[in-house]
This record gives C-alpha cells, sequence and structure tokens, in this order.
C-alpha cells in the first residue's frame, strides 16, 4: 500500500473525524474511504451530465416531430375529425405493434 501524506484544514479534519467517529473508522481508512467515494462521485457526475445532454436531445428532436406534425396537419387541411380510439385499424396497429416490441 502506498502512504500519502498530506495537510488539512481544521474544518476538513473536523469533518473527517466526525465522519470517522460516526463510521466507527480510524483516519486512515475514514480519509481513504473519502477519497474514494468523491472519484466514484465524480464518475457518477460525468455520466449524468451525459445523460443530462442525451435527453435534451432527445426533447429537442421531440419538439421538432411535434411541429412537423402540426405542419402536416395543416398542409393537409383535413376538415374530418375522427376520434382515433374509435378507428379499428389504428388500435389493430397499435396492438400488434406492442406485441412486436415489448413481447418478453
Amino acid at each position: 500500500m502506498i502512504e500519502y501524506h498530506f495537510k488539512a484544514s481544521g474544518d476538513l479534519d473536523s469533518k473527517i473525524t466526525k465522519f470517522r467517529k460516526t463510521n466507527g473508522m480510524n483516519k486512515s481508512d475514514a480519509v481513504r474511504h473519502l477519497i474514494e467515494l468523491a472519484l466514484y462521485n465524480s464518475e457518477m457526475e460525468k455520466k449524468l451530465d451525459l445523460n443530462s445532454e442525451f435527453l435534451s436531445k432527445m426533447y429537442s428532436k421531440d419538439l421538432y416531430i411535434i411541429d412537423l406534425l402540426e405542419k402536416l396537419y395543416s398542409d393537409l387541411e383535413i376538415t374530418n375529425n375522427s376520434n382515433p380510439k374509435e378507428n379499428k385499424v389504428l388500435q389493430e396497429f397499435k396492438m400488434n405493434r406492442y406485441k412486436d416490441h415489448f413481447n418478453d
């Protein structure tokens, strides 16, 4: 095991002491554990940022698709306002689609 020596401010030392007493550790184990937690949290923060960026892009594309659908609806000048839940062909299509994609 490699040994490290560092200096901590009084405030940081009191936090480490409180942590070690709460968890029943010696000072060396407490510092090692806190460093491991900090490194793990840093990795998780990077993954969270990537997920957030991905969700933002998905949301942007969803808005774009909605705008395109509204434009399509407007351009087609559809005057017949039917209820999609009553359309048997559409409901059959949806059921077949869900069976294909969610069949475990």
